[in-house]
């Protein structure tokens, strides 16, 4: 929290950027309902950001690339970043951007989350 209350206040970023990774051992465990005990914070984290989203129904959440629930996690911590007072307020003024993305690493591509009418997918940047 306080990286990002720096970044937004004190150095003026102006884009925020969340990337998640195909074949995520962190989110994988998670939607496998795998044993996290050892790994504590990784686990809190992962409860604390979007449990019940990484772990709906639809495809890509039983391969090993989780290429849904990665996405559908880097959307959720867009989400609490607007929580943030200090982002809240940059992106009411029109100063900060948020971005989901989603980086390949099978293949090199790089996906952004778009928004086209009603319609809202991961396509190449």
């Amino acid at each position: 929290m306080a990286t990002i209350e720096y970044a937004v206040s004190v150095l003026g970023v102006r884009d925020i950027i969340v990337c998640g990774h195909s074949h995520c051992g962190a989110v994988g465990a998670l939607v496998r309902d795998e044993d996290l005990t050892q790994l504590p914070a990784v686990r809190g984290w992962l409860e604390r950001g979007a449990s019940d989203e990484l772990k709906e129904p639809g495809t890509g959440t039983d391969g090993p690339d989780v290429a849904e629930p990665v996405q559908r996690h880097a959307l959720a911590q867009l989400d609490r970043l607007r929580a943030y007072p200090c982002v809240t307020e940059r992106l009411a003024k029109g100063e900060l951007g948020l971005h989901a993305w989603y980086y390949e690493v099978h293949t090199g591509a790089v996906l952004a989350h778009q928004s086209a009418g009603d319609e809202a997918e991961f396509l190449p940047l």
